[in-house]
């Protein structure tokens, strides 16, 4: 037996008692709302000669989490905190919950909503109490035109009462719905007529009341992550770096002395970078969790092969700094360290695929995050090697932070937007500064050691931050 909300919408008169009754029946804190009810509205006048026609309309939705048949949210969820039952309901063990947030961003119905108060995610449950009791939940009981009900269906998705199921892979949702979602939600709806007639005026009236928070700019609650990525990317890129540098200059014996101070900086931003993440955490006690849902979760990835790289850069930094082993042993763990910092950076642009965000749905993801750990790593490098370093190996890190500055102008020009037109313009002016200044250090490396270098990599870290807080706000959520 499995259960199915079904809505008809030609019916609703948008009262809100549903919602008032699921939040009254779970105690929901301010700013948190299981289910909520969208007015949607469209349409215009227009004139032909003396008469004026109209196409104005006007429904209602009232949406909940839809405890759907490939749930999203529990497939992305790093510590497993989901929990399905035999009928279909879909469950949070807040035990383990760490409060990172991320099946809010992986659910196409913004179903998953934080409770600051509390530490952790939280959604409907399809108040499985009264259903175990054999009453019907709290928002159906109080809807007093019977628009909201509780069917049972059967695991083909066997229409009921007449109306459609949208579960159906490819079927259409009516607006404001995600037109398709591929988590094949148990969701029934008799569509108004004015679905027909949804167009580019079409909009949800009273989008503050039903997400206030999730619909402002969403960069500036994600600082720690920007300051994670952009960090742990500069390391990963900087360690293969040293590690070139070390491998080409390895007939040398000052080789080593050349490469250490950057390879002590690699440790100083991954340790940065891991302690930052733990700041997007409402539970970081428990941030040990985020490792145990390895099997589907990049994020649970991402921590891996993050931490993985951290230590083993740990290992390799301790016997190069005791002289304990050989060259030929340094160089197969530092190979090892580089191997697990790519993996890590391939993890995290996964993180981001996810095809309730569009605009990070793309290839531009990991195009951006190749152009940080390639452009950052290689300019920290530079900037840390001592004066008397071969100016071909300084040629070389110039001639990368070209390349990374030419293709991070092309990104911001195509992925720029009126919302954040100023942030990319000031990017593009940085970028354009630091290509001059990386051309300059391609033609004349001896200039390198006198602080241009460390300008360059300056101008490169803060167009990357403008880089990065447009790449979370162009998150637009679900609904």
């Amino acid at each position: 037996m499995t259960y199915a909300f079904t809505f008809d919408e030609s019916s609703c008169s948008g009262c809100k008692a549903c919602q008032a009754a699921c939040k009254d029946k779970n105690n929901l804190p301010l700013g948190v709302l299981w289910r909520r009810v969208y007015e949607v509205s469209g349409g215009e006048w227009t004139q032909t000669g003396e008469a004026w026609t109209s196409t104005v309309f006007a429904y209602n939705l009232s949406i909940a989490c839809n405890h759907c048949v490939h749930p999203k949210c529990a497939g992305v969820c790093p510590v497993d905190a989901y929990e399905v039952r035999p009928d279909g309901i879909v469950l949070i063990n807040t035990q383990k919950c760490i409060g990172c947030g991320y099946c809010a961003w992986a659910c196409p119905y913004d179903a998953p909503q934080v409770d600051k108060s509390a530490g952790y995610m939280t959604k409907c449950n399809l108040c499985y109490d009264n259903l175990d009791a054999g009453l019907p939940p709290a928002c159906v009981a109080a809807c007093p035109l019977r628009c909201l009900e509780l069917v049972e269906i059967s695991d083909q998705g066997i229409e009921e009462k007449g109306l459609v199921l949208w579960k159906v892979p490819g079927a259409e949702h009516p607006f404001p719905l995600p037109k398709l979602s591929r988590t094949e939600p148990y969701l029934v709806i008799k569509p108004h007529l004015g679905v027909k007639q949804v167009g580019e005026g079409t909009h949800v009236s009273n989008r503050e009341e039903t997400s206030p928070a999730r619909h402002r700019a969403t960069a500036r609650g994600e600082i720690p992550l920007i300051i994670f990525t952009l960090l742990a990317q500069m390391a990963i890129g900087a360690f293969g770096t040293i590690f070139i540098i070390y491998w080409v200059l390895s007939d040398k014996l000052d080789a080593g002395q050349i490469t250490f101070i950057p390879l002590l900086a690699v440790g100083v931003a991954v340790t940065v970078a891991l302690l930052v993440s733990l700041f997007h955490l409402k539970r970081p006690n428990i941030a040990w969790r985020a490792l145990t849902h390895l099997r589907k979760s990049w994020l649970s990835r991402e921590i891996l092969f993050t931490s993985g790289f951290a230590g083993l850069w740990a290992i390799h930094t301790g016997l190069r700094l005791f002289q304990i082993d050989t060259f030929s042993v340094w160089t197969s763990l530092a190979a090892l360290t580089a191997f697990c910092g790519l993996a890590a950076v391939y993890s995290m642009q996964r993180v981001y695929q996810l095809r309730s965000v569009p605009a990070w749905n793309t290839g531009r993801t990991l195009l951006e995050f190749t152009i940080s750990t390639v452009g950052l790593g290689c300019l920290l490098t530079g900037t840390l090697l001592p004066r008397d370093a071969p100016a071909g190996v300084m040629v070389s890190i110039a001639l990368a932070g070209i390349i990374a500055f030419s293709a991070a102008i092309r990104v911001t020009i195509s992925t720029s937007n009126t919302t954040n037109i100023m942030l990319s313009k000031w990017r593009v002016g940085l970028l354009l500064a630091g290509l001059l200044g990386a051309l300059a250090l391609s033609i004349w490396p001896s200039n390198a050691g006198m602080g241009n270098m460390f300008l360059v990599f300056i101008i490169a870290l803060a167009e990357e931050a403008i880089g990065r807080w447009l790449f979370y706000s162009r998150r637009n959520p679900g609904i």
